[in-house]
């Protein structure tokens, strides 16, 4: 992103006001899309950093998945805009502690991938579920999938699959499996039956705390 954006910033400079306006439209998204990916590139740098120097503390809080997921998707609206996106978020799952900042950034790089890595039209599905002592929080695409000699690497730090489109860090999915055992979970990452890739993140739960009542009159 970094050539791009003074690239464009030129060629914009250059025109003089109202000259070809569908053109200058063009340069100012180029400036505002490579912008974003910078700051997504500066952050996951960042990220990286904390989790290897130790100082990722989680700031546990009772948090509610329903709204964890619902924070991302505004978050990456305009990068999910061209995937139609499947939500199964039963209802009666329990409170979670976590950090909710943390682990809104490891669901927005899930979404980000899913995005990055299929095609237009194809959906995009959050799949949240509940099971003994622990939820699953679920991104899953019908992608091309990841080729099986890349499951074993994918949350490795740097690393890439192969065919993957240029830009990318390989720092993503490294930083989602740093936040998430940060809180005691664990990731996976599967191909689907039928086509496409999903992960899973499963954070551990705890007894959540009593519902206050009120004194009777």
């Amino acid at each position: 992103p970094i050539p791009a954006i003074p690239a464009a910033a030129s060629t914009l400079a250059e025109f003089q006001p109202g000259e070809q306006p569908a053109l200058q439209q063009t340069l100012a998204g180029e400036i505002q899309e490579s912008a974003a990916r910078l700051n997504r590139l500066v952050g996951n740098l960042l990220d990286m950093t904390r989790l290897e120097s130790g100082k990722v503390k989680p700031r546990l809080e009772w948090c509610d998945l329903a709204d964890l997921v619902n924070v991302a998707l505004r978050r990456n609206e305009t990068e999910l805009a061209r995937h139609p996106v499947k939500l199964q978020l039963p209802k009666g799952l329990p409170l979670v502690r976590m950090d909710f900042v943390l682990m809104e950034q490891a669901l927005n790089n899930l979404l980000l991938n899913a995005a990055a890595y299929t095609a237009a039209g194809t959906p995009v599905e959050i799949i949240a579920a509940g099971g003994a002592g622990e939820v699953s929080l679920t991104v899953a695409d019908r992608g091309p999938g990841l080729p099986p000699e890349s499951l074993p690497h994918v949350f490795e730090k740097f690393y890439r699959v192969p065919g993957a489109p240029p830009g990318g860090t390989g720092l993503g999915l490294s930083i989602v499996k740093g936040f998430v055992e940060a809180h005691g979970g664990r990731v996976e990452a599967r191909n689907r039956d039928g086509g496409g890739a999903q992960f899973t993140l499963y954070l551990p739960v705890e007894s959540s705390p009593e519902p206050r009542l009120e004194p009777v009159a």
